[in-house]
C-alpha cells in the first residue's frame, strides 16, 4: 500500500466500534468517514439520535418550514467536535452549498440549505447531525491497530433506509457479522 493509499484508506468506510471501546460517545457507534488524509480524519456518527427532533431545531432557528417536518425525525449526534454545529447529509445535492464528500453523499453546513431540506428529511433522503468526529494525524491508524474499530465499506442504504437503532447491525451484516459475535479483548495469531 502506498503512502497516499494508506492516508485515505478509511475514507468512504463505516467504522463500527468494537466492544472494548467504552468511550461514551463512541460506544456502540457507527461512524461514516468522509475524509481521511495526511492531517487526520473526519466523519459522522450515523446511528445515535439525540433527544431532539429536527423540527425542534428548525423551530429554534426560527425557520417557518419547521411545521412541514415530521416531528419524529431525530437529530443525530455526529460526534464530540463542535456539537453545536449542524450538518446535513443527503443522497442528492440540495443546493450549490452542498459538497459531494463521497460518491452519492452530499454534505451541507450552511443554514441556507435547511429550508430546502424538508422534503429530503421527511422522505428519509437526509439526516441532520450535530457535531462531527475528528482524528488528528495518525490517531485513527493507531486506533485501528489497537482493534478499537472494524471498518466496513459505506452503503447509503444503511444511513437513509435503515432505522437508526438497526444501523450497526446492518453495517456489520455486510461482513456477515452479528454484533453479538464481537468479543472484547484483542487476539493475535
Amino acid at each position: 500500500m502506498t503512502s497516499d493509499e494508506q492516508n485515505t484508506a478509511f475514507q468512504g468506510q463505516f467504522l463500527v466500534s468494537m466492544p472494548d471501546l467504552q468511550d461514551g460517545v463512541f460506544d456502540s457507534s457507527v461512524v461514516l468517514i468522509c475524509e481521511h488524509g495526511d492531517t487526520g480524519a473526519m466523519g459522522f456518527i450515523v446511528n445515535k439520535a439525540t433527544e431532539f427532533s429536527v423540527q425542534e431545531i428548525f423551530e429554534q432557528l426560527g425557520l417557518e418550514v419547521a411545521t412541514a417536518l415530521d416531528p419524529e425525525i431525530p437529530v443525530m449526534t455526529g460526534g464530540p467536535v463542535e456539537p453545536q454545529r449542524g450538518f446535513l447529509l443527503t443522497n442528492a445535492p440540495l443546493s450549490d452549498d452542498a459538497v459531494e464528500v463521497l460518491d452519492g453523499l452530499y454534505l451541507a453546513s450552511s443554514p441556507d440549505v435547511l429550508p430546502l431540506s424538508v422534503d429530503a428529511l421527511n422522505q428519509g433522503d437526509a439526516i441532520f447531525v450535530l457535531g462531527y468526529s475528528g482524528w488528528s494525524e495518525g490517531q485513527l491508524e493507531q486506533e485501528m491497530q489497537a482493534n478499537a474499530w472494524l471498518n466496513v465499506p459505506w452503503d447509503a442504504d444503511v444511513i437513509f433506509q435503515i432505522p437508526t437503532a438497526d444501523r450497526q447491525r446492518a453495517a456489520l451484516a455486510q461482513l456477515g457479522i452479528d454484533p453479538i459475535q464481537l468479543s472484547q479483548g484483542v487476539g493475535h495469531a
